[in-house]
């Protein structure tokens, strides 16, 4: 089985100034000995992976903006020697927490790609998700990351909130167009366990209502010149090349605090406690991949790319042929029209889309 190099970096940076009640990431409330401590212990690990020249970086959290300019010049210089070759370099920033000088900081540091923290243009919705930002603050961060030079910018917003309504979220919808940006990802709300919402047992919408709104933007975003690229992501011209790499299922390398990567056959997962990580003990589970997991995970991610996943790049990296592995599979989604195989590629139709879940189920068996 081929053994690939890593494309993509991702860095796990945990703290938030306020939690918000839907999250469930590792993330803990900023403070300055805890960043300090963090950052000491990321200048160490990443020294496990020297000579790796990576494609994309991807700065996550949390919220990377939440660090002072000090403490970001100190992230930034830690993976200096990682981002001379990067084409896409990615920073998750909310509207609340950037200003002018950290803009250009990223700027200088090669950040040339924001995914901004919008998740909503209803005040009353940012509220109940414990955000800390108003509009006008939505709109004020777009010009200063546009007056920096950031042209790059894509926005994530949330639908299927508990009294969320099909005109608030087309509101949400419509107020996003006036931003003139290229990228729009949309997450429906999830009740996780051990977030706020979860332990106040909120109620999430009902299926029907949360299906609808999926399908309201998918109609409205192509109405105006949004392609969706992947399941929940939307462009015009600028797909994320770092998701890409996922999706692709290239190897990849996650630092930080709960972050995973895919590494010479193994999934690496990285302790959750700060402290721990702090004492340099950065791994919790290493699970090491059969081919059987690796070729299951090649089609659960490519799959969720419109263009599918190409037959090609399953035979180079696993030296066997898709249509043999998955015959069953595929031959059942080909009959009820949920699968298509065209020019290469492995892809879902239209329909399809809608059911990855039980297509997947069939490749599982």
């Amino acid at each position: 089985m081929k053994t690939n190099k890593p494309k993509a970096l991702y860095v796990h940076v945990p703290f938030c100034d306020v939690i918000c009640a839907y999250c469930d990431f590792t993330r803990v409330v900023t403070h300055p000995k805890l960043i300090e401590d963090y950052l000491y212990a990321l200048a160490q690990e990443v020294k496990l992976y020297p000579d790796i020249d990576f494609e994309t970086i991807y700065l996550g959290g949390g919220t990377p903006s939440a660090l002072n300019s000090d403490q970001l010049t100190t992230l930034f210089e830690i993976l200096k020697d990682y981002s001379h070759q990067v084409k896409e370099y990615t920073m998750e920033v909310n509207p609340e927490s950037l200003s002018k000088e950290k803009a250009e900081l990223m700027v200088k540091y090669g950040v040339n790609r924001v995914s901004f923290g919008v998740q909503s243009f209803n005040q009353d919705e940012l509220v109940f998700m414990h955000r800390a930002h108003t509009i006008d603050m939505i709109r004020n961060g777009i010009k200063i990351l546009r007056d920096a030079g950031i042209n790059n910018i894509s926005i994530d917003l949330i639908y299927a909130l508990p009294n969320q309504t099909l005109d608030k979220w087309e509101y949400n919808l419509n107020q996003a167009l006036t931003l003139n940006i290229d990228h729009i990802s949309l997450y429906a709300l999830t009740i996780e366990e051990n977030a706020e919402f979860g332990r106040l047992k909120i109620k999430p919408i009902e299926s029907e209502l949360e299906e609808q709104m999926y399908f309201t933007a998918i109609e409205f975003l192509k109405k105006h010149g949004f392609n969706r690229y992947e399941i929940s992501n939307f462009t015009q011209s600028k797909p994320s090349m770092h998701n890409l790499h996922y999706w692709n299922y290239d190897d990849y390398i996650g630092l930080g605090p709960g972050a995973v990567s895919l590494y010479q056959h193994k999934r690496i997962e990285n302790t959750k406690n700060l402290l721990y990580y702090s004492q340099f003990k950065f791994h919790g589970n290493i699970i090491d991949l059969s081919i059987e997991d690796e070729m299951f995970e090649f089609v659960m991610m490519g799959l969720r790319v419109k263009n599918g996943l190409s037959i090609n790049r399953f035979k180079e990296r696993f030296n066997q042929d898709i249509e043999v592995v998955f015959k069953s599979a595929i031959t059942k989604g080909i009959s009820h029209k949920w699968l298509i195989l065209e020019n290469g590629y492995l892809k879902c139709t239209d329909d399809g889309y809608g059911l990855l879940h039980e297509i997947l189920v069939e490749f599982m068996n």
